[in-house]
């Protein structure tokens, strides 16, 4: 689409970085999208070098290693800690440094991502899409539709289709950019809402700040203005790699995935 988005451009032409969702170290991510980035990696895709098969070979190693370090610390009888997403060993040599952040952090990406010009043509886009996803998909949970607690897909617009939060996020990621939106300037993030719910957004870096396509408001707005907590979002420039946002909280006993209107 022509004129619809513009490449990142030098520090000197963005709006100051208190427009932008802090960026800060690298984590596991999500088991589900992991699992995902294997079946459907056009998914998952981020980087300049987007090749199907490098992606899967790439999300399968990360999730071997993932499930050995959790087999591991069952062994170990540590069960007090969560099953960690996918990293490297030589970043978290001990599971229960991941669940406390105490590891050796690794450094925040050096890159940016791509962000568009937030011109009336994109915004009108954007709202489009957003609206035209959530009239359309069905609110629904994993359990309920996939027989999974966490299942991470983009499902087709078809009659009577179901879906929870990150599904949501996923088939907005894929209109945008068969409207000429770049992947890399599109990024899935973790979120709490006020009732501790987990959930899941698409946020769209843009040279005017990150704005956010998100289930629960037809809205699309700055992600200062969403009222969440975030936790964690997508790494710019790296397919399968994710970064903090902010502390999470203490978990509760009863933490669900929202995926209500």
């Amino acid at each position: 689409m022509s004129g619809l988005y513009a490449g990142a451009g030098a520090a000197a032409d963005r709006t100051p970085q208190v427009d932008f969702l802090p960026t800060g170290r690298q984590i596991a991510a999500p088991t589900a999208f992991l699992e995902m980035c294997s079946r459907s990696p056009e998914d998952c895709q981020q980087s300049a070098q987007p090749e199907a098969a490098r992606i899967v070979s790439l999300a399968r190693q990360a999730l071997v290693e993932k499930y050995d370090l959790a087999f591991s610390h069952k062994i170990a009888d540590r069960t007090d800690d969560p099953v960690p997403g996918a990293v490297t060993p030589a970043q978290w040599p001990r599971l229960s440094e991941n669940r406390q952040g105490n590891a050796t952090p690794a450094p925040a990406p050096s890159v940016d991502y791509d962000r568009i010009d937030l011109n009336g043509d994109t915004m009108t886009t954007l709202k489009a899409v957003n609206n035209r996803v959530n009239r359309s998909l069905i609110a629904d949970t994993d359990a309920h539709v996939y027989n999974i607690n966490d299942y991470w897909d983009a499902p087709a617009l078809s009659p009577g289709a179901r879906g929870d939060c990150e599904d949501f996020a996923l088939i907005k990621r894929r209109l945008l950019i068969a409207q000429g939106i770049p992947a890399a300037a599109l990024s899935l993030a973790i979120v709490r809402t006020r009732f501790n719910e987990d959930h899941a957004v698409l946020v769209v870096a843009t040279k005017q700040g990150d704005f956010v396509l998100d289930n629960l408001a037809y809205r699309v707005r700055p992600w200062q203005k969403t009222g969440y907590y975030w936790v964690s979002r997508q790494a710019p420039g790296d397919d399968l790699a994710w970064v903090s946002l902010a502390p999470a909280p203490e978990p509760t006993p009863a933490l669900s995935m929202a995926y209500s209107r």
